[in-house]
């Protein structure tokens, strides 16, 4: 589950590619009540709607993460450089 967690700021920050991206219907189904908690206010797919949902990246589903995870929202390489990423950051803010 640490590495859901890790990794939801990096998916919701890496699947948008435009304006109003496609959003695929298992994570659509996975995060519903995700998105209706945190962001129902903000257009599925839009920059926003990303930019809300990283930002609640530790509150979000156990579901809703796995769902980001199995369909490729990202890839087992940018999860690893976002950890080397994030434990850099964690070790020089010490």
């Amino acid at each position: 589950m640490n590495r859901l967690l890790m990794i939801a700021p990096l998916a919701f920050g890496l699947a948008a590619t435009s304006a109003h991206a496609e959003v695929n219907d298992a994570v659509r189904n996975a995060c519903r009540a995700d998105y209706h908690k945190h962001c129902e206010n903000l257009a599925v797919g839009s920059p926003e709607l990303r930019a809300c949902m990283k930002s609640k990246a530790t509150e979000l589903s156990q579901g809703c993460l796995q769902a980001l995870v199995d369909n490729k929202e990202v890839t087992e390489a940018d999860v690893d450089a976002y950890i080397k990423d994030m434990d850099a950051k964690r070790k020089a803010a010490q």
